[in-house]
């Protein structure tokens, strides 16, 4: 975890009013900061508003809520002393300034969509701030109470019941049952979702790892069943897949996604389902695809074997590949080997969460190379264009990729 989404956890946590006086204490600290200022927009700009609000806030009210808001009432009267005799209040106007932050992250998202909507694209501002993905993700219970994990402190302990959730230190989500000889009558599921720019791991009840892209979705029970171990998966992730053997019988491991069945054994593997194309990857063990359309052959897969599954053509084409580029964005970094440029900005625009726009046609032009996905993005940018034969102009969040 790099040092923005620490500071943005911190920053969560004081607006959800989660902090501690320790934290708080932290936060005041760290005013000065630049990294810290970077958080406040990275938060800012996570916020989840409605697509099309009924109402848009008065103004006027704003300030009245702001003002009432009893975090203001207590900064502005605690002034603080110094050593020669003069009243600080800069260290309390922190509070004032997250209290306010909030309330126009609403008012600067209204006047973006309400005001600008028709604006073209050269009079939009070209700095905003844009930084890489970090650890981040929603679980979604079985009841339907959503949970942001990026809220949840290290080591932290969820009792559901029958089974317990825990956050290690290193962010990671995992299983534990309370009895794991417990027949298992209702199976009960739960849903971790990436958001663009976001990414987690999860080890599941069986001891198998995920490692989840940004904008992917996972659906997994929290104990399996004897028979069969099945998890639904939409985007991109990297499974290392646990041995698990009931009364001597192998427990087969079932991964679907799209009009895509994915059994394995013991193994280790990629899945990229976006669009119309599912891409899978074997890094270890053997695997055995089969498809919705009982006119596609199964597919047994070796290592190094890749499986492009087209769904709106439904053909499919099995090649040896070397599984560094799809594996590499596990490893933190973009690589690509004769990638269309498209190809290339589709995982920018995932995990920098930009819009990418093609103001030209673009043809034949290919990029290969390896680039860290925590790059800044306009060096980043800079060094697609010098070996992918393009060129690109950044509008806020918006990047055109000219010829």
């Amino acid at each position: 975890m790099n040092q923005i989404e620490q500071y943005s956890q911190l920053i969560r946590k004081y607006l959800a009013d989660q902090a501690s006086k320790e934290e708080q204490a932290q936060l005041q600290e760290l005013m000065d900061d630049p990294v810290f200022l970077q958080a406040w927009e990275k938060v800012w700009r996570d916020n989840s508003y409605p697509a099309h609000p009924t109402t848009y806030p008065d103004p006027h009210r704003m300030l009245e809520n702001i003002l009432a808001d009893p975090r203001i009432a207590t900064a502005a009267s605690t002034p603080q002393k110094t050593t020669d005799g003069h009243f600080n209040f800069r260290r309390n106007w922190w509070q004032v300034a997250a209290v306010f932050l909030a309330f126009c992250g609403a008012a600067l998202w209204g006047y973006y969509n309400f005001y600008t909507v028709d604006t073209p694209p050269k009079e939009q501002l070209s700095n905003v701030s844009i930084v890489p993905g970090s650890d981040k993700a929603m679980i979604i219970l079985e009841d339907g109470k959503q949970i942001d994990l990026s809220l949840l402190r290290a080591d932290t302990v969820l009792d559901q019941g029958e089974y317990l959730i825990t956050k290690d230190n290193k962010g990671q989500i995992s299983y534990r049952l309370k009895d794991s000889q417990a027949p298992t009558n209702n199976i009960v599921y739960n849903t971790i979702i990436t958001p663009r720019g976001g990414e987690y791991t999860l080890r599941m009840a069986d001891g198998s790892l995920v490692q989840l892209n940004a904008g992917s979705r996972i659906k997994y029970p929290v104990k399996f069943d004897a028979k069969l171990r099945s998890v639904q998966l939409e985007g991109e992730a990297y499974f290392e897949i646990a041995k698990m053997d009931v009364k001597g019988q192998r427990v087969p491991f079932i991964v679907q996604s799209g009009g895509q069945t994915l059994e394995v054994l013991g193994t280790h593997f990629n899945i990229k389902s976006f669009g119309d194309h599912i891409v899978t990857t074997l890094v270890e063990g053997k695997v055995k695809l089969s498809f919705a359309d009982a006119a596609l052959k199964e597919q047994l897969l070796a290592p190094n074997d890749q499986v492009v599954f087209d769904k709106s053509r439904k053909n499919v084409k099995k090649e040896q590949v070397d599984p560094f580029y799809s594996l590499a964005w596990k490893n933190g970094n973009f690589a690509f080997d004769n990638a269309s440029i498209q190809t290339v900005m589709d995982e920018v625009a995932r995990w920098y969460d930009v819009e990418i726009s093609y103001g030209d046609k673009l043809q034949g032009q290919h990029f290969s190379g390896t680039i860290s996905r925590y790059e800044n993005i306009d060096k980043l940018l800079k060094t697609i264009a010098f070996a992918g034969g393009v060129h690109f102009e950044r509008k806020g969040r918006r990047i055109y990729v000219l010829n």
